[in-house]
């Protein structure tokens, strides 16, 4: 599969969840975790789309700290919280649709924070992709902002 179509099934997860956020983490072209999967408790303020996509990986492969080298796909971009979990885990990439001034403007206030910033922390090299099918993740947080 394409970043393209990762990206989307992503979005097409945030149509569905409790906050307008999906995420997958796809490893070896497999999709390992899922941000719908129900892993975490969801009350918690801490249930982000990119936190359950990797609590569900690593339940469900029993990966725990072997995420080295996994793609996060995720609706909107990570949060400073989620790009250290990111980090932690040793993704090698990371592709997101919306921004999080995206975010901002039309669902709920976020930290804007720089992604190249926090990258900088990574062990190892992470490559970012920016805004891929930005509009269709922009149009599930106008949807669900109303």
């Amino acid at each position: 599969m394409t970043d393209e179509q990762y990206i989307d099934i992503a979005i097409e997860i945030s149509k569905n969840a409790k906050y307008p956020y999906g995420a997958i983490v796809v490893k070896d072209g497999e999709i390992l975790g899922r941000s719908d999967d129900k892993t975490l408790m969801e009350t918690s303020m801490f249930s982000h789309a990119e936190l359950e996509a990797i609590e569900s990986a690593s339940k469900n492969k029993n990966l725990y700290g072997d995420l080295k080298g996994a793609i996060m796909y995720v609706s909107c971009e990570p949060c400073m919280m989620c790009m250290g979990a990111i980090l932690y885990e040793e993704f090698s990439k990371v592709v997101y649709a919306a921004t999080l001034q995206d975010s901002n403007d039309n669902y709920c206030p976020e930290m804007i924070t720089n992604i190249d910033e926090l990258a900088k922390y990574s062990k190892n090299k992470i490559e970012i992709v920016k805004e891929l099918h930005r509009n269709k993740a922009i149009k599930v947080l106008k949807e669900r902002g109303e």
